[in-house]
């Protein structure tokens, strides 16, 4: 049954047919949730010996455990939240990105079993470019996206900031969130895993650092904390540090109360990688740990490619090393264990 799992697996991967990359570009761990015991204890996937696409897949039980199932789905998605185990205290903030006009979202209709489990409200912040630059925009565009249908919206910054300490980041001192965020307890981030489409890494490590950002939080992790009023940019790799910084910030205010989900649906390639084709449906992935989380994410994208040298160009090119510098100060783990709920 485990090799069966584990060559389905390799299968799904291998059907992301992703080939060459350039261009220009412009955690709580696993012990701070309780797994399912009767899933952890029967589905855990082996990888091979040499097992190309999930490079970071690992037996070590110190290591985060990963969920997984096919099922693209509202009830495939609750599947892998009730794994997590996730105590629920309080008001939970269930982050999401509202999405920019024309920008590939994430269907809120797969949160509407969460919704309904957790009670919760769909939070996100403003950006940079108009209408999500103002509450009312932002606002908007969820409603103009179906969140409003699927549950309550809040826009976290719709009255003033709130700062957030680094501890022991690489640049930034503290970042700044939205004061709504003082009103929950309980987060669940989700989010639709975004490669081959904007330069930095598109998982829960950044849906946690420059998407929690306030505008203003937003211009500090862009200038690495030289500039809080307006868009600034950093090198590629000052720049993923400070993702790594504003994702410890959020971990740490709110300590062991995150999990996170990412789903892997049928995508459409929009950077300027060579030969890119389309993504093909994966399935839905969650941990109580964004940085394992997110690096089998990139197991299973980057896993399809030709050689090894590809591979490390669509990592280049994308920031991945952002998982590193995460796992660098402590915020997870790159290694994971998977489970599959299927």
């Amino acid at each position: 049954m485990l090799k069966k799992l584990a060559i389905a697996l390799t299968a799904i991967t291998f059907t992301l047919a992703l080939t060459g990359c350039g261009g220009e570009k412009k955690t709580a761990e696993a012990k701070d949730v309780k797994p399912a015991a009767t899933v952890a204890a029967v589905n855990y996937i082996k990888p091979e010996v040499n097992h190309k696409p999930l490079r970071f897949l690992t037996e070590d039980k110190s290591a985060p455990i990963v969920y997984f199932t096919k099922d693209i789905s509202a009830g495939g998605l609750m599947k892998v939240y009730k794994a997590l185990g996730q105590e629920k205290k309080g008001k939970v903030a269930i982050k999401v990105s509202f999405g920019a006009e024309g920008e590939q979202y994430l269907d809120p209709i797969l949160m509407a079993e969460l919704m309904k489990e957790t009670q919760g409200t769909f939070v996100d912040t403003n950006g940079f470019t108009a209408p999500r630059n103002t509450a009312k925009g932002n606002y908007a565009m969820a409603e103009k996206h179906g969140f409003t249908k699927v549950g309550p919206v809040d826009v976290l910054d719709a009255d003033g900031d709130v700062d957030m300490p680094v501890q022991n980041g690489y640049h930034l001192k503290y970042t700044r969130t939205g004061s709504h965020i003082q009103n929950y307890d309980t987060f669940v981030a989700v989010h639709r895993f975004k490669t081959h489409y904007i330069a930095q890494l598109g998982g829960n490590i950044k849906n946690i650092s420059l998407s929690l950002g306030s505008l203003s939080g937003k211009a500090l992790i862009h200038s690495a904390g030289k500039n809080d009023k307006t868009y600034q940019w950093a090198d590629d790799d000052t720049t993923a540090q400070c993702f790594a910084d504003a994702a410890k910030a959020a971990m740490d205010y709110k300590k062991g109360r995150w999990v996170f989900i990412n789903v892997l649906d049928a995508f459409k390639a929009e950077d300027k990688c060579v030969n890119v084709q389309d993504r093909k449906s994966v399935g839905i992935l969650a941990s109580a740990d964004p940085v394992a989380l997110d690096q089998a994410c990139v197991d299973f994208e980057f896993g399809a490619a030709k050689d090894d040298a590809t591979r490390a160009a669509w990592e280049k090119h994308h920031s991945v090393n952002v998982l590193e510098f995460a796992e660098k100060i402590n915020i997870g783990k790159r290694h994971y264990r998977m489970v599959s709920v299927d």
